[in-house]
């Protein structure tokens, strides 16, 4: 037992296993290389550190920490990381970290920074990026080249600026400084109109010295239209007065009441150009440019004048009173008349208040009602005045001279006491009494005329009843007499006749019954020539038409001579017209109606009243030749395919209608289609004639085409004509010599030169996605379109015609490169995503060309180069930017 137990107890001792061990372990290698790498980093970081700038703002709104960038032109150049209240709690820190390669630029005191903000209106879309990624800070150096930038000192804190720094303005831009007082609804991206037609915009505003300072920049193109004599006023949109002196409401267009503006009005094209030293004023309203004489009025009684009254003489508003107060029991005003009716204002002038009168015998002065009162006067030569005390207008004439006539009449008709006598719609007397004769045959009705047209009265004078028979119809000639609703309502004598030299000797006249009766004795009276003129017998002619030039009537037919095959018709031209009958005169009658409809329109043409049921001859003096005879033409396109007619040959026409179809050069129709037939090759000949300028489109070279519509998925372009006539466009050329006839060309065609601007062209291997009309871009800019895309004569290739405006040719240089930017552009990758890239929608639909040209460009290119269309535009075209001269 104690040999079992001894052996239990008894120790065990093992030996140990020896092995060979490497000299250093892995484990203590991993953590070497974490260090390397956290090195590097470390190393990368630091080399890559940027240098932190602080910028204060007045406010951070729209800046976010980590997110708003800090850009040049568009290049990033860091980024904010921290806003902060500032110590003077009025504004804000903002610390921005620069990076590294540009920090020189950036952390100089040359330095000038301020926020980009969207601008969105009804006239200006800009900086929509900013409405995703928030406001921009924007860097505006003050020096521009290296040199500068390594002489100036190192500057680490900034105060930001308001607004866009003037050192961003185009160094040779057009800049005009404006100063509004009292309008404060004038914003940055206003615009600037000449004539109603945008020529510039407001860019910047500040208020300072308690007044209103504006920018206003001026497009280059616009530059002329704008000098020293301009002044500028504030569009009104709407203005509304009312008063005891009545409504008044002035409302301007639609476009000034959305979107306000600034007009500019320019009286001397030929002054100089407005220095940046200079301040103009921005006017009101266009009342303020006028110059104007002050003058008062007392009036012993109230008479509904107040302030903004309307002073109007003759029916035209020469003034407004300023101001009404009263003094010692007399209402004084205040007022004034604009300088070019200072003259009115004389020691014998007389000033009065027309007021509205209403009664069963007539309306006078309705239109007071919802105008209100105004100021009037009679005015008598004498010398300068400005204190007047207004009459009654009831005693204007008591103390004024008249000519006494008496009138005899079969009938008085609707003549009263209360009848007035009027000479081209101008009252100028007024009836006295009225009785029989003593053989009880006849009416007398005395008349007096105002001495101030005693004048016009002579022994030719011819006198007729306005408002008797008021429709008229015999042997249907019709006789319309309608001359207003005073002579209706209470009878009115009207005057025919010219101011003679002859005294008047005799004190009785006829009154004829209506205007019709003293039409035709008018001719008779008056003095003049006879012409004779050929006319063929496929139109009518009658006695007594009249000949009208330029709307005016010169004249009338006095007698026709008929002839089986050419008729002669004579011609009586008034005294004051016969300077212009030379032996480039022409004529043609003008008929009654003129009406030609069709599925593309209705023509409908009316002369004037006096040939409304005759017709009547019109003279035209803008014949190209000279003749030996003057003829009547059947019609002004008889008259004009006489002279100023050409013939264009077509294979097919589809489209072009005969009067409907016009000849358009820029835009602007310059001659129609006449007749559209078959020729004795089968071929179209389309008769145009030109209305003006005949020998500036009938020469040789110019060149005639088919406007026809296109549509598509891609593009819409002269849609009219899909509905409308087929138009024709007109190239011009450069020749001298006259051409007639000329062939036509189914569409535009390519041409070096053309008023449209310079054609360049750019070859492709294949069909492209660029079609005719898609925008040609420079920087972004629309410099031109693409005018046709057709195969090189050979068939390899397919040539594509840019045609560019002229005033972007010198950007087209030898070197030039041409990049298709037609659809859009994917790009995916695991790491970084997928990106979309396209220029513009336009370049979607229509397809697109961007030009870029590098910095070291060659001369300027010409038509006679070509040029390849790249498929994929380099990535750094927008950074390119030379200075081309």
């Amino acid at each position: 037992m104690s040999e079992i137990v001894k052996q239990e107890i008894e120790q065990v001792v093992y030996k140990p296993k020896l092995e060979q061990k490497k000299a250093v372990s892995f484990i203590w290698v991993l953590p070497l290389i974490i260090l390397g790498v956290l090195g590097w980093i470390a190393y990368e970081s630091y080399m890559k550190k940027g240098t932190n700038i602080t910028v204060t703002f007045k406010s951070a709104e729209g800046l976010k920490e980590g997110v708003t960038p800090l850009e040049y032109k568009g290049l990033q150049l860091g980024k904010v990381t921290e806003i902060s209240m500032h110590d003077d709690l009025k504004s804000v820190k903002v610390n921005i970290l620069v990076k590294k390669e540009v920090a020189k630029y950036v952390a100089n005191e040359s330095s000038e920074f301020w926020i980009k903000k969207p601008t969105i209106s009804l006239t200006k879309v800009s900086g929509l990026s900013t409405l995703i990624s928030g406001h921009k800070i924007e860097l505006s150096p003050k020096f521009k080249s290296e040199k500068e930038f390594n002489e100036s000192k190192e500057q680490l804190f900034f105060e930001g600026l308001d607004t866009q720094p003037n050192d961003e303005y185009e160094d040779n831009g057009y800049y005009i400084s404006l100063i509004a007082n009292d309008k404060d609804n004038v914003e940055v991206g206003t615009p600037i109109f000449y004539n109603k037609y945008q020529i510039g915009e407001i860019i910047a505003k500040e208020f300072k010295y308690e007044k209103v300072f504006l920018s206003a920049y001026i497009y280059d193109k616009f530059n002329y239209l704008v000098n020293q004599s301009s002044k500028f006023v504030i569009n009104e949109a709407l203005k509304v007065n009312y008063g005891a002196s009545g409504l008044n409401i002035e409302v301007g267009s639609l476009y000034s009441a959305l979107v306000g503006g600034v007009t500019v009005v320019t009286p001397n094209k030929d002054a100089n150009k407005i220095g940046k030293e200079e301040v103009y004023t921005l006017f009101a309203n266009k009342d303020d440019l006028r110059k104007k004489e002050y003058f008062h009025v007392n009036f012993q009684k109230a008479n509904g004048i107040e302030e903004n009254s309307a002073i109007i003489y003759k029916g035209i508003e020469i003034g407004r009173v300023l101001s009404v107060g009263l003094h010692n029991d007399i209402l004084q005003t205040k007022a004034y008349v604009y300088e070019d009716y200072k003259y009115l204002l004389t020691n014998n002038t007389k000033f009065f208040v027309e007021e509205p009168n209403i009664s069963l015998s007539g309306v006078e002065n309705l239109g007071n009602i919802v105008k209100g009162n105004f100021l009037s006067l009679v005015y008598k030569e004498g010398a300068f005045n400005n204190i007047f005390n207004a009459i009654d207008k009831k005693d204007i004439n008591k103390n004024s001279t008249t000519v006494k006539l008496e009138l005899y009449s079969d009938n008085l008709n609707s003549i009263t006491e209360k009848s007035k006598i009027y000479y081209k719609n101008i009252e100028v007397g007024k009836v006295d009494s009225y009785s029989l004769t003593s053989n009880l045959q006849k009416v007398k009705i005395v008349v007096s005329i105002d001495d101030q047209y005693k004048d016009l009265i002579n022994d030719h004078i011819l006198f007729y009843d306005m408002s008797s028979k008021l429709v008229e119809m015999k042997a249907l000639d019709l006789n319309i007499n309608y001359s207003g609703v005073e002579p209706l309502l209470n009878g009115a004598i009207g005057i025919v006749g010219e101011k003679r030299k002859e005294k008047l000797t005799k004190k009785e006249f006829k009154l004829y019954s209506s205007f019709k009766d003293v039409e035709k004795l008018k001719k008779v009276y008056n003095t003049g020539v006879t012409i004779d003129a050929f006319f063929d017998n496929d139109f009518e002619i009658k006695p007594n038409m009249a000949i009208i030039y330029k709307n005016q009537e010169i004249g009338f037919v006095k007698d026709i001579d008929f002839d089986d095959r050419r008729s002669t018709v004579r011609l009586f031209i008034y005294t004051p017209f016969q300077k212009y009958i030379t032996n480039k005169s022409r004529f043609y009658k003008k008929g009654i109606v003129n009406l030609k409809a069709s599925l593309s329109g209705v023509l409908f043409e009316v002369d004037n009243f006096t040939s409304l049921l005759e017709g009547s001859i019109h003279l035209d003096t803008d014949s190209p030749i000279t003749y030996d005879n003057y003829e009547v033409f059947s019609s002004e396109d008889a008259m004009k395919n006489s002279s100023n007619s050409i013939s264009i040959i077509f294979d097919n026409v589809e489209g072009v209608q005969e009067n409907f179809s016009q000849l358009t050069y820029k835009g602007v129709n310059v001659g129609k289609v006449t007749k559209v037939s078959l020729n004795k090759d089968q071929k179209v000949e389309v008769k145009a004639i030109l209305y003006d300028d005949y020998a500036s489109y009938a020469k040789t070279g110019t060149i005639f085409y088919l406007k026809k519509p296109r549509i598509s998925l891609q593009e819409i372009a002269n849609v009219g004509s899909t509905v409308m006539a087929v138009n024709i466009g007109v190239i011009k050329s450069t020749e001298t010599k006259i051409q007639t006839k000329f062939e036509g060309l189914e569409n535009q065609p390519s041409v070096e030169k053309s008023h449209f601007g310079t054609v360049f062209q750019v070859e492709d291997s294949t069909a492209s996605s660029v079609n005719v009309d898609a925008p040609v871009y420079y920087k972004n800019v629309q410099i031109g379109k693409v005018s046709k895309v057709d195969l090189s004569s050979d068939g390899s290739k397919v040539i594509v015609d840019c045609l560019i405006d002229d005033k972007y040719k010198k950007f087209i240089r030898k070197n030039s490169e041409f990049y298709d930017i037609s659809g859009f552009e994917m790009k995916f990758s695991i790491f970084s995503g997928s990106k979309i890239e396209s220029n513009t929608f336009t370049s979607i639909l229509k397809g697109g060309i961007v030009v870029v040209t590098p910095y070291e460009y060659n001369e300027i290119a010409s038509s006679k180069d070509k040029f390849i269309l790249n498929k994929t535009l380099r990535e750094d075209w927008k950074s390119i930017s030379p200075s081309i001269k």
